[in-house]
């Protein structure tokens, strides 16, 4: 079971009820301009609101300045909020299974390494998917989030040199720019699938 997985749909199911109907619109039409239509007939939706649902409550800011996870970690502190304040958003890659059955997964954003913890749960990935996601080491493991966002395997060495530029700049807006802007790149490839990948990821 995916302890922190479960933390986070409780967190997400509060700041979705009624009370914060207008923030949660106000939230989406920005996600949207940032990263491009939510198509619900797309084979793609599940994915699409999963990244939206994390980005609203762990990046978008509210008119105070705030986040939804720092307003939750203020009201009901835990260690496993506390982790997820300090969620790893970034650019992975499945790199494999090892000997002992653990996954291990690049952090190609941030040149790190890290296996999975074994109650992280099924993982809709096969090794060498290059993807978006939301990590968090929660008790000395390592969790990811619903919402894994796959790219196109064949543009990996292209994000792998504009990430090195990103780190270098060691800034979290940048980061979270160029993340946001992967996705909204993925959508375009969709839309226009007879174009080469690597023309559309064109930094």
């Amino acid at each position: 079971m995916n302890i922190v997985q479960d933390e986070f749909d409780k967190i997400l199911d509060f700041y979705t009820s009624e009370k914060y109907y207008e923030e949660l619109k106000a939230a989406k039409e920005a996600f949207v301009n940032r990263t491009g239509k939510i198509d619900e007939e797309s084979d793609e939706y599940e994915s699409r609101m999963n990244s939206f649902n994390h980005w609203y409550i762990f990046d978008y800011e509210r008119k105070d300045g705030s986040r939804f996870i720092d307003k939750y970690l203020s009201s009901k502190p835990s260690e496993i909020a506390q982790s997820l304040s300090e969620i790893n958003y970034s650019l992975f890659h499945f790199k494999k299974i090892n000997f002992r059955k653990q996954i291990i997964i690049n952090d190609v954003l941030h040149s790190e390494r890290f296996s999975l913890a074994k109650e992280n749960g099924h993982l809709p990935l096969v090794e060498d998917d290059l993807f978006l996601g939301r990590a968090v080491k929660f008790n000395e493991e390592w969790y990811l989030l619903n919402g894994i966002v796959t790219l196109p395997r064949e543009v990996f060495s292209i994000l792998k040199k504009e990430s090195k530029k990103v780190r270098k700049l060691n800034n979290s807006s940048e980061e979270l720019g160029f993340l946001l802007n992967l996705e909204r790149l993925k959508n375009r490839s969709i839309q226009y699938g007879h174009v080469d990948s690597s023309k559309i990821f064109n930094f």
